[in-house]
């Protein structure tokens, strides 16, 4: 399913609750087939940070869930120099670590699942 037809986009989103954050989103064929949040300094954290990073199931093992991270570094680098922060399922912590993230709290237990805080210096 890994093909050359994919269009990356960010959007700025304010939510009902007043949250402001931007979405990348990864579309197929007009279809979503991968997300991430980024939201700025100050919301989850004080530095920015990355979250809810998902990639339909059919579209993994392609490297697209690592082509959103590299695109909301890029975008995270560009405005704020502090870093980025996230929350990571704990058996994620090598892809994020060959991205540069170390570990700096966890183990702990988020929605029954286990987690780790990590932080990506810049």
């Amino acid at each position: 399913m890994c093909d050359c037809s994919l269009f990356f986009h960010f959007f700025f989103f304010q939510a009902e609750d007043g949250i402001r954050d931007w979405h990348l989103e990864l579309l197929h064929n007009e279809q979503l087939i991968g997300t991430l949040r980024v939201a700025p300094p100050g919301v989850s954290y004080s530095e920015c940070s990355i979250g809810r990073v998902a990639v339909h199931a059919d579209y993994r093992e392609c490297g697209l869930g690592r082509d959103l991270m590299l695109r909301a570094l890029d975008f995270c680098d560009a405005r704020w120099p502090e870093g980025v922060r996230l929350s990571a399922q704990a058996y994620l912590t090598a892809f994020y670590e060959s991205m540069g993230f170390v570990m700096t709290h966890g183990p702990y237990y988020e929605d029954n699942i286990e987690h780790v805080e990590m932080l990506k210096k810049n």
